[in-house]
């Protein structure tokens, strides 16, 4: 259920966010009108910040408009824009992020803005306070000319580190790495960038790149998406846990006390507990804003913490969750979405939440002071009995039309196979994949590839392809059984990975039962190996007449069996050699090679399958499969 879900969530849902938005920016809910321009395309992906708008189009272009203190909007110049006529559209410059650089995500803190490009770089811009914009200092960028562009450096994530995914605050960043580790840098007084400490990271020189450690989020554990929250961050990790660290006086963390974790040494990693959903149940999307987060479960449930003043826990109360022992796991009620409703994306404002319900209808709860429940009234809902569930009317966004997502995470990846071998020490695995049949709405911008050598209990990442990959080769690996895993990525997250492929095994010991192969040969482990595997079965059962010769009929079978043992489908393609019967126990065997490119017969027309092998084709043979592995 947990991967099936996570397959349908959201990112961006217009209506939702903007619903969302209206109690931080009230001009956010005539996004719907603002028009980024002709020939653009249409609004990818939407980030509001307390008083601007960032939007993603469908090219790779992001546009901002509101508020332009301190250079937020990115236009390298301090003027406000979309508050008078011919300032929209056509009239309103994009962002220049770089020659020919693109981005695939938008971000917008309070008073600066970022995009994740394309190629797995950042870029920020606004206000520099606190080191936000990660440049080693606090000046602000974008608001003065020959900021921006190619002047604009990406920020150090550290050597060969790129980002997955962003999220930004009021005034602290968060980054997924591509292999899975989290960083964050800004603001650092209540401990919100998890480092042990209270001092900001950016606004000075070197603390960023690989002098900002990573965020120690547990044993073996890595990050799937980020809810940063005032001076909160939550991290969904990879097992389906969240975990939040940073300010915690009214429970934002969801731990049962109000004390801050990450402002001290010993307070991450393993020592920070996970946020208790109720058991059994793990999440598979957050959201946080205004010192509440909620978690969508795997059951299609969902359950907020933290602040409560205006009822947006949905618990028909104002008491505060996460704050005193007894409230979280199964104490704490999922909220009263209606009768048999579930929900499929939520979304959390500075006093108010919204779910995507699973009928594709809204329904919001909490403050609703500027109308943002969308109920025509300024109501509070969610904060005494009898206001949710069957009594929650949903959001009339339009009578004839319902909302859907407008884009998601791809659909995962399937065929993932990893076949390999170790030559001189080094191994070598080639994991390959067929692309995810659904892209959710967006172009697969990457693939992520995890291996494990636990039997797969364990998982870390080892590459991050391009788009149009459908193999990686990975070198270096430690020896024995890997297991391997593929994720495919577009700008509304990651999906869920695929089944992990069977470890490819060591080679078998077990004594072969051969009486004609002494201990002493230099082969006797080698013969149990490729008994042991399936590659032989002996000349009988009890010999293996280690001395004779092997016939290319014989050494065809050997090479397909080995190449099936490692998962891989044999081409079935006639051979056209007319000296092949079709009752040989190797017809198939000898389609296989040579569809594979191993062999390609004595002539267009012949094989000699009961020709012997010489050392010189052998090791020909030999080579070629090794080719066609790697």
């Amino acid at each position: 259920m947990r991967y099936a879900m996570k397959a349908r969530l959201t990112l961006a849902l217009l209506a939702l966010a903007v619903v969302t938005a209206s109690s931080a920016n009230p001009a956010a809910a005539e996004v719907e009108t603002a028009k980024p321009g002709s020939g653009r395309g249409a609004a990818a992906v939407l980030a509001t910040g307390d008083d601007h708008t960032c939007v993603l189009l469908s090219d790779g272009a992001v546009k901002c408009w509101g508020y332009n203190g301190g250079g937020k909007l990115g236009l390298g110049d301090s003027d406000n824009r979309g508050d008078a006529a011919n300032e929209m559209g056509a009239n309103l410059p994009a962002v220049s992020l770089g020659t020919g650089l693109t981005a695939r995500a938008v971000v917008a803190g309070t008073d600066h803005s970022c995009a994740l490009l394309v190629a797995g770089t950042v870029k920020c811009w606004g206000s520099g306070s606190s080191g936000r914009l990660g440049q080693g200092d606090l000046a602000n960028r974008g608001d003065g000319p020959d900021e921006m562009g190619n002047n604009l450096p990406p920020i150090d994530l550290g050597t060969g580190r790129t980002a997955l995914s962003l999220a930004a605050d009021y005034d602290h960043m968060c980054a997924i790495l591509d292999n899975g580790s989290v960083k964050c840098w800004g603001y650092n007084g209540q401990g919100q960038l998890g480092l042990g400490d209270t001092a900001n990271r950016g606004d000075n020189p070197n603390e960023m790149g690989d002098d900002l450690p990573a965020v120690e989020l547990g044993t073996g554990r890595t990050a799937t998406a980020l809810a940063l929250n005032d001076s909160v961050t939550c991290v969904l990790l990879d097992n389906g846990t969240v975990k939040c660290w940073g300010q915690n006086s009214g429970g934002y963390l969801g731990l049962g006390d109000t004390a801050n974790r990450g402002d001290e040494p010993g307070e991450m990693g393993d020592n920070l507990p996970a946020v208790d959903l109720g058991a059994g149940r793990t999440a598979v999307a957050i959201s946080a804003s205004g010192n509440t987060a909620c978690a969508l479960l795997d059951n299609a449930t969902v359950k907020c913490w933290g602040r409560n003043d205006l009822g947006q826990l949905g618990q028909g109360d104002t008491v505060v969750r996460g704050d005193d022992p007894g409230e979280m796991g199964d104490n704490l009620p999922p909220i009263d979405l209606g009768t048999a409703r579930t929900a499929i994306s939520i979304s959390v404002g500075r006093r108010h939440s919204c779910a995507l319900l699973d009928n594709h209808a809204v329904k919001c709860w909490g403050g609703n002071l500027l109308g943002q429940l969308g109920q025509g009234d300024t109501t509070v809902r969610g904060d005494g009995p009898d206001e949710m569930g069957d009594l929650l009317t949903p959001v009339v966004v339009d009578a004839t039309r319902s909302i859907v997502p407008v884009v998601s995470p791809p659909a995962t990846p399937t065929g993932v196979t990893i076949f390999g071998v170790t030559t001189f020490g080094v191994t070598t695995r080639t994991v390959s994949w067929v692309a995810p049949s659904d892209d959710g709405g967006a172009p697969v911008s990457a693939y992520r590839i995890e291996t494990s050598t636990d039997g797969g209990t364990t998982w870390s990442v080892a590459t991050i392809t391009a788009a149009a990959d459908a193999s990686a080769k990975l070198v270096g690996l430690p020896t024995g059984p890997t297991r391997a895993r593929v994720s495919a990525i577009n700008i509304a997250g990651t999906s869920p990975p695929s089944d992990p492929t069977a470890a490819i095994p060591p080679c078998p010991t077990t004594p072969t039962g051969f009486t004609d192969v002494p201990s002493s040969s230099f082969a006797t482990a080698d013969i149990a190996c490729i008994k042991g595997l399936g590659i032989t079965t002996g000349t009988t059962p009890t010999t293996y007449d280690p001395a004779g010769n092997v016939t290319r009929e014989q050494m065809a079978a050997f090479l397909a069996r080995l190449w099936r043992r490692l998962g891989n489908p044999c081409p079935t393609t006639p051979t056209g050699f007319t000296d092949v019967p079709s009752s040989s126990f190797a017809t198939a065997d000898i389609a296989c090679i040579k569809g594979l490119g191993i062999t390609t017969g004595t002539t267009p027309t012949t094989y000699d399958p009961a020709g012997n092998v010489t050392r010189e084709q052998m090791a020909a043979f030999l080579a070629r499969l090794w080719r066609s592995l790697s």
